[in-house]
């Protein structure tokens, strides 16, 4: 059923419904090492909108969401919801700039009333912590698509929910990263720098690479993306050890990365490369991280 714009909202406890990205990702050593339970609910024209728990640092979030219809109302579209309004987790007093997506999960009953989604959100961080700071996020105007509109090139929309639901709250969650400061020769992009800064978390591992030699690295290296981009930051092997010698790769995606001097000689050499596991890590496990063939501890 189509509910008319908002009218009626209310705040309080959550319903009560699993944690999402536990659900997710499992109750592994890294989920607990780095999520919050944030239970916080939110109600409107008898549909509640719940923030269930995140997993967080510097670089990433991972936010679970379950959207509670009123009783009676079956949500069993096979291609799946979305929403018209919504934004990824923002931090409104941090200048930092991100971008994300999110996921509808797989349904276990699809004749209930509750949708589950996740919502991944990458940062670029300068310095700034996300720990401690107040986040925003806005969801509304639940739809699903219809029939598809040759004229118009397009999906043809069913609004089921024209409710939108703003929450904005503290996100406190556990620390639990290393920290280190390793001022290692490395070799990359053809030349010689210096790995001086590496964070490495459950959820990403960031690697500062500097040195003068890397001032206008990108009239050397290629531009391997159909869009034009230099690849300097996707050449960089990045990989953790456990204590028993287990390698854990990281996933393909660089999101976050960056570079400073590859076209302008006057700015500061640097790489930034932010990598990510496919899931959580256990931190007190990590022993070692090689960058670009350089091994050394994580201690």
């Amino acid at each position: 059923a189509v509910v008319a714009a908002i009218l009626v909202g209310s705040v309080g406890a959550a319903v009560v419904v699993p944690p999402v990205v536990r659900s997710y990702f499992g109750d592994s050593a890294g989920y607990r090492q780095s999520a919050v339970e944030l239970g916080q609910s939110i109600t409107k024209n008898g549909w509640t909108m719940t923030l269930t728990d995140c997993m967080a640092d510097d670089y990433t979030i991972y936010l679970g969401v379950t959207l509670t219809a009123p009783e009676g109302t079956v949500l069993d579209w096979a291609d799946g919801y979305h929403f018209d309004d919504w934004s990824s987790p923002t931090f409104p007093d941090l200048d930092m700039a991100g971008s994300g997506s999110y996921e509808q999960l797989e349904d276990d009953d699809p004749t209930d009333n509750q949708l589950s989604f996740i919502f991944t959100a990458y940062y670029i961080s300068e310095g700034e912590s996300l720990n401690g700071s107040t986040m925003e996020i806005t969801l509304g105007k639940l739809y699903h698509n219809t029939v598809w509109n040759e004229k118009e090139k397009e999906w043809e929309r069913s609004y089921d929910c024209d409710a939108t639901w703003t929450f904005r709250t503290t996100l406190n969650y556990p620390d639990h990263t290393i920290r280190l400061e390793p001022d290692l020769p490395v070799h990359t992009l053809d030349v010689d720098a210096t790995i001086i800064e590496v964070v490495v978390s459950p959820l990403s591992v960031y690697v500062c690479i500097e040195g003068d030699a890397l001032k206008g690295h990108h009239s050397w290296v290629p531009k391997n993306a159909p869009d034009g981009w230099y690849g300097c930051i996707e050449y960089q092997e990045v990989t953790l050890y456990t204590k028993d010698g287990t390698a854990i790769p990281m996933m393909d995606d660089q999101a976050c990365s960056g570079c400073s001097g590859g076209t302008d000689p006057t700015e500061d050499g640097w790489l930034h490369l932010v990598r990510r596991p496919d899931t959580p890590l256990d931190v007190e496990n990590l022993a070692s991280i090689s960058v670009c063939g350089v091994e050394f501890p994580l201690t």
